[in-house]
């Protein structure tokens, strides 16, 4: 049984008292429907991560006023070209030109992947552990508060609420979409205030202040802990996974296969989704291939099941957590869904791109139980 539902999948409404009493339309981002009318309408997005910084600055220019009611600021990268099409000539490359599509996604994979992140590791000598994790981090802290800056230099009310205090990178990586330049339009407006209660007609923050709005779109993101374990899975002797991974705390060997659960693969599980930059499809890959090596093997030597050792299990996710120990994610200025309520990192892995390709592309067998005509090897 292959679980491909990945992380980002049940999306997690946040809940406001009185949020049952607010009559126009509500709405989670994920549920997202081009049936929903915004012309002319004054809309609120409740988030500021990677859903919000797209969906505002495609919206703002068609509708009456966006409010945008943020918890966290974000740091988000400027990217030349973002919204560019791919020019006829480039098409022309990608699709004759012999190796060029393998060295042209190399090169994003690196410029915006493993070549970003030894930026992201603690230095323990670095005298500034507040505001960046290392030197490099801290360039990239000054590059990005720049930038933000200059898109916000008529709007110095702006900036306080939009420089960040924790490091770059601690959390997901954006990408800019306009989205400062776009909080400085009139009919926006970006709300630091925390949401006290839903009224009838819209929201009132802890400033005391009603403001009235048609729809309210909740970009608050997914119950990222769940994973396969929402499926009800049973495994050996009655296991439940959802048991398994209680405490939000779910894990798994390379993040695709978990103790007593045998013929079970998960994929994009515990601890690898990316999160330095990359592509879930590169994930995909590997963890596919992953799967079908198993397959193979298991059929090429008559074995009816395989489930990970739970020394195998366990030395790995010591592995991961002692690495992550090291890394940005881990850091304890911010918040972050990578991380579960007792601050370990569940969600992101901790390897590079290159080298979780290796250790998925060619399984070990030894690192599982076999079982062969019902008897357990």
């Amino acid at each position: 049984m292959v679980s491909a539902i990945g992380q980002l999948n049940d999306p997690s409404p946040a809940r406001f008292a009185g949020d049952e009493d607010f009559k126009g339309l509500k709405v989670h981002s994920a549920l997202w429907s081009d049936d929903i009318k915004l012309d002319g309408k004054h809309v609120a997005v409740i988030g500021t991560g990677a859903t919000a910084m797209q969906l505002v600055p495609s919206i703002a220019g068609r509708v009456a006023s966006v409010t945008v009611y943020q918890r966290t600021a974000q740091w988000a990268r400027p990217v030349k070209g973002y919204s560019d099409p791919i020019t006829e000539g480039a098409q022309w490359l990608l699709a004759h030109v012999p190796f060029y599509v393998q060295w042209y996604r190399f090169n994003m994979f690196w410029r915006y992947g493993d070549g970003l992140l030894p930026f992201l590791r603690k230095d323990p000598a670095w005298p500034h552990p507040e505001r960046a994790v290392n030197k490099g981090n801290d360039r990239h802290r000054q590059e990005l508060t720049d930038f933000i800056l200059s898109e916000l230099k008529d709007r110095p009310d702006l900036i306080a609420k939009c420089v960040p205090t924790y490091p770059p990178y601690g959390k997901r990586i954006l990408l800019d979409n306009n989205w400062f330049k776009t909080l400085t339009r009139p009919n926006v407006e970006l709300v630091t205030d925390r949401i006290d209660h839903f009224a009838p007609d819209g929201i009132v923050a802890a400033d005391g202040k009603l403001r009235q709005h048609d729809v309210i779109v909740i970009s608050t993101g997914f119950k990222v802990t769940e994973m396969a374990a929402r499926l009800n899975i049973t495994g050996r002797d009655g296991r439940n996974l959802k048991e398994v991974w209680r405490d939000d705390n779910p894990t798994a060997y390379l993040g695709l296969t978990v103790p007593d659960f045998p013929n079970l693969f998960v994929m994009l599980g515990p601890n690898s989704g990316p999160a330095h930059g990359g592509s879930v499809i590169f994930q995909s890959e590997c963890q596919s291939r992953y799967i079908s090596a198993c397959l193979v093997e298991m059929i090429e030597n008559g074995i009816a099941a395989i489930d990970v050792h739970p020394a195998a299990h366990d030395r790995y996710i010591n592995q991961v957590d002692a690495e992550h120990e090291q890394l940005i994610w881990t850091h304890p200025g911010m918040t972050t869904y990578y991380r579960n309520k007792r601050g370990r990192v569940f969600s992101a892995m901790p390897w590079r791109f290159v080298d979780y390709w290796r250790m998925t592309h060619d399984p070990d067998l030894s690192h599982y139980r076999q079982t062969r005509d019902g008897q357990q090897a």
